[in-house]
């Protein structure tokens, strides 16, 4: 708890820092409920990274009440908001974590989630502890001792310049002509100029070729997999997926984190009898 107290310490911060700055959005300096839920809306339909969607979801629509998140951001109770606009103007003390976490989300606090904050900060107080080790004693190496040091300099150069290569031919094979299409299931890479029938040809994402698949036994989810995986809905048909990013048929469609209740709601909607 105590380091979530930095963290809640540095966003607020954080706020007030850029706004003596001028480096926020007017409806941020001017954080009333209406402006909060206008500007969130705008951050919404922008596009927000997958762990910021599940911070949106558990504010904004924390019972699955509305289908579409867009929807439930501009349903949302304005009196909720107001403990955002008391937290940022430092008015509480002590307000809810989901609070800061929105906050932060916001005025684009970095780092973040609070997970990679605090793994920074980790980081830190690792290099902090380093730097602070007495400086080795200066002994004047033999000369074996500077033959031994050579060779293993060497050897790590050579090893260096073995997997630029193999990286290099990885990306190679896996990035020909920097396109794909979808095949239904997944991402396949082809050449720019071949014609797949219905399919689009799409600007190669080696992210999505390697980890964007539809989930096709859906029944098979657990609830080990809330927030792990993600879903669409579209003309009243479900899907699920293993990453996040946008639909890709409906491309102007944004995937969502799944929560438990979406997963136990529609996993068995679309499956088919074998």
């Amino acid at each position: 708890m105590f380091e979530f107290d930095i963290f809640r310490g540095e966003v607020l911060t954080d706020y007030q820092r850029k706004k003596g700055q001028g480096l926020l959005h007017t409806q941020l300096e001017n954080p009333s409920p209406a402006n909060l839920r206008d500007y969130a809306s705008n951050r919404f339909y922008q596009g927000l990274k997958a762990e910021d969607l599940v911070i949106f979801e558990e504010f904004f629509n924390p019972q699955n009440k509305y289908e579409e998140l867009g929807k439930a951001i501009k349903q949302m109770d304005l009196g909720r908001l107001k403990s955002v606009q008391n937290f940022i103007n430092g008015s509480v003390n002590s307000p809810d974590e989901l609070i800061v976490k929105l906050s932060a989300i916001l005025i684009d606090f970095q780092p973040r989630p609070y997970f990679e904050w605090k793994k920074s900060k980790n980081n830190c107080i690792n290099r902090d502890s380093i730097d602070d080790l007495p400086e080795p004693v200066n002994i004047k190496k033999s000369e074996p001792a500077k033959k031994i040091s050579l060779v293993r300099n060497l050897n790590f150069s050579v090893a260096g310049v073995a997997l630029i290569a193999l990286g290099y031919i990885g990306y190679s094979n896996l990035n020909p002509d920097g396109c794909m299409f979808w095949n239904g299931e997944k991402y396949e890479i082809i050449d720019c100029d071949q014609h797949k029938e219905n399919a689009e040809i799409v600007v190669l994402n080696e992210q999505e070729v390697l980890n964007f698949k539809r989930i096709t036994r859906p029944d098979t989810l657990a609830e080990k997999h809330v927030d792990k995986v993600w879903y669409s809905k579209i003309n009243n048909e479900v899907e699920f997926f293993t990453s996040s990013g946008r639909h890709p048929i409906f491309r102007e469609k944004r995937l969502k984190p799944a929560t438990w209740y979406i997963i136990q709601k529609y996993q068995n909607s679309n499956v088919k009898e074998e």
